[in-house]
């Protein structure tokens, strides 16, 4: 699910925007491109500082939807689908608190489907 080109989006500096849907309607978060980490094939990690509605929506059973994009020389875009789950004193979730230690939580990206949307 996660080509060679989506990874490659990701090494550059952008925005990545995610969205899940709750009883108030779709909610928005984003973060930074350079915040994900790729753990394998189908698996993306990042930090939570916040996100307590999106944690809320995910617990609820919310597919979700995130937006990667890069501004190479032509742009790229892909839209990411599948089910998130946030994890807390896991490996992963000590992991990224390396980076970022205002990790409250690690939000787990499990990719069932992958677009390209731009480029």
């Amino acid at each position: 699910m996660i080509s060679e080109e989506i990874r490659a989006a990701l090494t550059q500096e952008s925005s990545a925007a995610f969205v899940t849907q709750g009883p108030k309607g779709p909610h928005l978060v984003a973060t930074w491109n350079s915040y994900l980490r790729v753990l394998d094939d189908d698996t993306i990690a990042f930090p939570a500082g916040g996100y307590r509605r999106t944690e809320e929506n995910v617990r609820s059973g919310s597919e979700v939807q995130m937006i990667v994009g890069a501004k190479n020389p032509k742009g790229v875009g892909f839209r990411l689908s599948g089910r998130a789950e946030f994890q807390v004193g896991t490996p992963v979730h000590e992991l990224l608190k390396r980076d970022f230690p205002w990790c409250r939580a690690a939000v787990l990206l499990r990719v069932t489907q992958a677009e390209k949307v731009l480029g």
